[in-house]
């Protein structure tokens, strides 16, 4: 459905598009079971944007990669858009490449677990920040779980950890949707759409 609106909102010019082209699944399908505990997936429709653009990336029968061909269509504004499978972006911004470091720490589960601790035993008020004591005190926490970072690493990921952590901290502490405005302040999609915007 995410697509469908997307795709809706920029056809009418009501919306920037900021961030990566989207997955590329427009089909209605129906399943149909069949015998032995097996079904068949019969598509019985495809989803288009008011212009016309196929939201569906298409494949011919034996292809395994989408060809590079994009059929261009104009927006009520006359702005061109292209079709041929997903919504691309006004606006092409790529998330933040995963490090090592917060690789292993979110696979650990070890800030999630450290702000379920935090929290048991502090309350938290609305304006929480995490200390340089407390970064200090999860740095022990995480290399006593295995965890243990080189120098560089530290250095180059530090304001991620504290970010993460205040974002888990306040998850818990004060709702999911205070961490999520921790979580919007890093992410790159989310700035380079404010900066768009003004």
């Amino acid at each position: 459905a995410a697509e469908i609106v997307t795709g809706a909102l920029q056809d009418h010019d009501r919306a920037v598009v900021v961030g990566e082209t989207t997955y590329g699944k427009g089909l209605v399908q129906r399943v149909l079971p069949l015998t032995g505990n097996t079904a068949l997936a019969l598509t019985t429709a495809f989803y288009y944007t008011p212009s016309g653009r196929s939201i569906q990336k298409s494949l011919k029968s034996g292809q395994l990669t989408v060809g590079l061909s994009h059929p261009e269509f104009k927006t009520d504004a006359g702005r061109t858009v292209v079709g041929g499978g997903g919504i691309q972006p006004d606006m092409v911004v790529e998330p933040s490449a995963v490090t090592r470091l917060q690789a292993a720490l979110d696979a650990s589960g070890a800030v999630t677990n450290f702000a379920t601790d935090y929290t048991q035993k502090n309350k938290v008020p609305p304006d929480f920040q995490v200390t340089p004591a407390l970064l200090d005190d999860f740095k022990v926490y995480a290399s006593q779980r295995g965890i243990q970072p080189s120098v560089g690493e530290w250095i180059r990921d530090r304001d991620w950890v504290q970010s993460r952590l205040q974002q888990e901290i306040l998850n818990q502490g004060l709702g999911v949707e205070k961490g999520d405005e921790v979580e919007a302040r890093r992410d790159t999609v989310v700035r380079a759409a404010l900066q768009k915007i003004g």
